[in-house]
């Protein structure tokens, strides 16, 4: 294996490589440690890194290289290199969530989910840059700047997951880590040509990562590849995802296409098309409108409620934060610019103790009720949409038009698939929701997308 098939394999044939003697996870270690030293450590500054870690990652793969040649029970993730976002806690490694002001706070334990990655043989190379404490989907950071596409050097990555997507897309590693709240693992997905999935609420233990909406906080994989999905999904879950044996039955919602411009136009013909491909073969697809939708949406999102006080409980457990609240943050104006008007509203916001929160999380309940009615009226098991309406920004900018928070206020799992490019470029992320607890149907949506793709 050379480092230019690494930097393009999947989670899967790796394994196979590995399993057959043509690679040792030593090696793979190289690989992804050379090539983030010449490119995001070069001019290209990707800044996709907050921390590299590579004698840990060395010594951690020779040992599974030893575990595999005793014939030692092996992880599903044996020998695999990974990087996680730098909001989850990796111990004795710094936990920044891409800010200044959490700087000098180290990890004492591992969090849950990266127990569990442990244990499956994963090798954790290192921490991925992200929007500042998650709250933005553009990259910008106090900590590295602003991170750079991998596709498209000089446009937003997508955020806040945005470290963890351009080391994939750029091939660094073959799975990375990222949270989503409102989107964070599915837009920067869709901006560099990934899968990003976001999984059933509750359905991953989330202790050990910097909070943003502890309602709708959730951790998800970053893959090049929907062969991986299935494997990801279930190590972070702990509960192995089953092969879905029915037919893909889709609902277009056509009032989630907006704009007249050529991209949007692109937008909307790649996902049409590629939604005929899926249930073509698998299916069927039909066109739906949920009236009211996007209000009802915004009326459900709890961040600006939760984000001050989730993050005040966690800075005052951790005894090395120079900074023990939101507002502490916002008054050292330490933070990067481009997070002024969010920190602002939110270090002063009403919180939890508001009626307007408890109405915010009924109306999370009432639509995701509506969803399963809707669902059942309309026969489909699978809605689809853009992942975000608009192409990637340009840096610097501020991104509009994304469609993600609709999974993140419901509860709902929801899957972001590579559909294409744009004819100026642009890669494309088509969404694709269903109801609690049906991952399954999502990961086989995309895999007979990835099977039948002209």
């Amino acid at each position: 294996m050379t480092p230019d098939d690494y930097s393009k394999a999947s989670v899967t044939s790796l394994l196979r490589s590995l399993d057959k003697k043509r690679v040792t996870s030593l090696d793979l270690v190289e690989f992804a440690i050379t090539r983030i030293e010449n490119t995001d450590k070069s001019g290209l500054a990707l800044n996709a890194i907050t921390g590299l870690f590579a004698d840990e990652a060395r010594t951690a793969a020779s040992n599974s290289d030893e575990k595999r040649a005793s014939g030692a029970p092996l992880g599903k993730l044996e020998g695999i290199p990974i990087l996680i976002k730098d909001n989850i806690d990796v111990a004795g490694w710094p936990t920044t969530a891409g800010s200044v002001t959490l700087e000098g706070i180290i990890a004492r334990h591992d969090a849950p989910l990266i127990t569990r990655l442990r244990q499956e043989g994963a090798i954790l190379l290192g921490k991925t840059a992200m929007h500042e404490l998650a709250a933005g989907i553009t990259g910008a950071s106090s900590l590295t700047g602003f991170t750079q596409n991998a596709l498209l050097p000089g446009y937003s990555p997508g955020g806040s997951s945005s470290g963890s997507a351009v080391a994939v897309a750029a091939g660094y590693v073959p799975l990375a880590i990222g949270t989503d709240t409102a989107g964070s693992v599915r837009i920067p997905a869709a901006f560099n040509n990934l899968y990003g999935l976001r999984g059933t609420r509750g359905s991953i233990v989330m202790e050990g990562i910097v909070p943003l909406s502890p309602t709708q906080d959730i951790a998800g994989p970053l893959v090049r590849k929907a062969e991986d999905l299935q494997l990801a999904a279930g190590i972070l879950s702990g509960d192995p995802i089953a092969h879905f044996e029915g037919n893909i039955n889709a609902g277009l919602l056509e009032g989630w296409f907006t704009g007249t411009t050529p991209e949007n136009t692109d937008i909307r013909d790649l996902i049409t098309q590629a939604a005929d491909e899926i249930t073509r073969h698998a299916g069927k697809m039909s066109r739906v409108e949920f009236p009211g939708l996007e209000q009802r949406v915004n009326e459900a999102n709890v961040i600006a409620y939760e984000f001050a006080e989730s993050l005040e409980q966690l800075l005052t457990l951790r005894t090395e934060a120079k900074f023990k609240s939101l507002k502490a943050i916002y008054e050292s104006k330490l933070f990067h610019p481009q997070l002024e008007a969010v920190f602002k509203n939110r270090a002063f916001h009403k919180g939890t103790s508001s009626n307007e929160y408890a109405q915010a999380l009924e109306i999370q309940k009432q639509l995701y009720g509506d969803f399963e009615r809707f669902f059942a009226e309309n026969g489909i098991n699978v809605l689809i949409y853009p992942v975000i309406r608009n192409p990637p920004v340009k840096i610097g900018q501020l991104q509009e038009g994304s469609n993600a928070l609709l999974s993140a206020v419901t509860g709902a799992p929801a899957l972001s698939i590579p559909v294409g490019f744009t004819k100026n470029g642009f890669p494309v992320g088509m969404e694709l929701l269903a109801l609690k607890d049906n991952e399954n149907v999502l990961i086989k949506a995309a895999s007979v997308f990835n099977q039948y793709r002209s």
